[in-house]
């Protein structure tokens, strides 16, 4: 499963947002604020570990692709979508 998230700054804080699940992750570096969205988004879509895994197929993997950053290039909101990524209303490419 791939899921989109949006990094900002405020003050010393980074914030991970993840807007197709309203879920998000804080942490001092970009890195401890998208392991805390992983976390998020884990529990959201009950993939949370037990003290005993239940025997069932494995997990779906989650996967994080980072749409906006300040530290990411920026790219017009007129700039075309790749083929196979629609818009979201924003102008910013789903996942």
């Amino acid at each position: 499963m791939k899921v989109g998230a949006i990094l900002s700054q405020v003050g010393d804080e980074w914030l991970a947002q993840c807007e197709e699940v309203d879920r998000a992750g804080e942490g001092s570096t970009p890195e401890e604020a998208l392991a805390s969205l992983r976390v998020a988004l884990e529990e959201y879509f009950g993939h949370a570990e037990a003290i005993a895994p239940p025997p069932e197929a494995p997990r779906e993997q989650i996967e994080i692709v980072v749409l906006d950053s300040p530290t990411a290039p920026r790219v017009p909101v007129d700039a075309p979508a790749p083929p196979d990524r629609p818009k979201d209303p924003r102008g910013r490419p789903k996942c």
